[in-house]
């Protein structure tokens, strides 16, 4: 116990002095100027945990040259940053250089070709899924959640909806605001390219057996940052409707004229992902080749998942994978 207080203690001062950084990613695959950053959570602790039933994972260490090469998931760029200062106590700018990524599914391909030795990433589509087999080829460990979030402008009156709603309105069967409690408005309905980390949890988490409408190009956004923009600018109205995962959509590129809809009742936020209320919920996952991984590597997935490593992943905003770690 005494052990684990004492990590947890200096892990928190070293958070303090190598903060996560949370920037707008926009179509880019790198984080964007610093004064665009938000400021991370400092409120961490691991009030819920058992110290005594959680073994202490010696904190990984290594200079920058020797740090493994790292891909991943737009989302994940404020976690990867976060995570190679704290390992290399490298400075911002060579944490940004470091923490280009290739985009999801292309990320499951890089390690494949053995271009990256470590992932930090989310769920991979079907396609990728058939072609590199990653739950038997690859080593995939959880380490956050995060949800499937959908986004209206405020001006649009309907703020909750129920997922058959949501189900019609991506299945075609569902046209006009009116029928879900809006205005008499036809619904413009974005999608995300079939290969995006967002596509893979709309088909998986809502969709299910159930075939989306083709999409005309103009409802095609290509980045994650397209969608959001898509949806507060078409046609000055307020009859788009979107969806993002909540940590991009709330800590990388919030627009202000923008809401998140309810579903269920249940509004996405920290808490009832956390809690596991909010109905499409998901894992991140830190990922390495099962067959000879990069040592280090090895060392880094090990440590995401313990204690002071979970509480790295609520310091940079995540919601951590391990019940009791952060609080908002």
């Amino acid at each position: 116990m005494k052990r684990t207080f004492i990590i947890t203690v200096a892990l928190l001062f070293v958070l303090s002095t190598a903060a996560c950084v949370k920037k707008p990613a926009g179509e880019q695959t790198t984080p964007k100027p610093a004064e665009e950053s938000a400021a991370p959570a400092t409120d961490i602790q691991a009030t819920d945990v058992p110290a005594t039933e959680v073994p202490v994972v010696e904190r990984p260490q290594c200079s920058l040259a020797e740090y493994p090469r790292f891909d991943g998931s737009t989302a994940n760029i404020p976690l990867a940053m976060g995570l190679i200062r704290f390992v290399t106590g490298c400075t911002e700018q060579e944490a940004e250089e470091r923490s280009k990524v290739s985009t999801t599914d292309y990320a499951y391909q890089k390690l494949n070709d053995r271009e990256a030795d470590m992932l930090l990433v989310y769920e991979a589509s079907k396609p990728t899924k058939e072609t590199y087999d990653p739950e038997n080829r690859f080593d995939m460990r959880p380490i956050g959640l995060d949800a499937l979030v959908f986004i209206v402008n405020k001006d649009n009156p309907v703020n909750s909806l129920t997922e058959e709603q949501i189900k019609g309105i991506y299945s075609g069967k569902i046209t006009n605001w009116k029928e879900v409690g809006g205005n008499d408005q036809q619904i413009v309905a974005f999608q995300r390219p079939e290969l995006s980390g967002s596509q893979t949890l709309m088909l998986d988490l809502v969709m299910k057996d159930t075939e989306m409408a083709s999409a005309e190009m103009v409802t095609i956004s290509e980045s994650m940052a397209d969608v959001i923009r898509d949806i507060a600018a078409y046609d000055s109205s307020a009859n788009a409707i979107g969806y993002s995962v909540y940590y991009y959509a709330k800590n990388m590129f919030a627009q202000p004229n923008l809401k998140f809809i309810t579903v269920e009742g249940v509004e996405p936020t920290y808490e009832s992902i956390n809690a596991g209320e909010y109905p499409y919920i998901n894992p991140f996952y830190a990922i390495i080749p099962k067959h000879d991984p990069n040592a280090m590597a090895v060392k880094i997935v090990d440590w995401l998942q313990s204690v002071e490593g979970q509480m790295l992943v609520a310091h940079c905003g995540y919601v951590p994978y391990m019940k009791g770690i952060g609080t908002r």
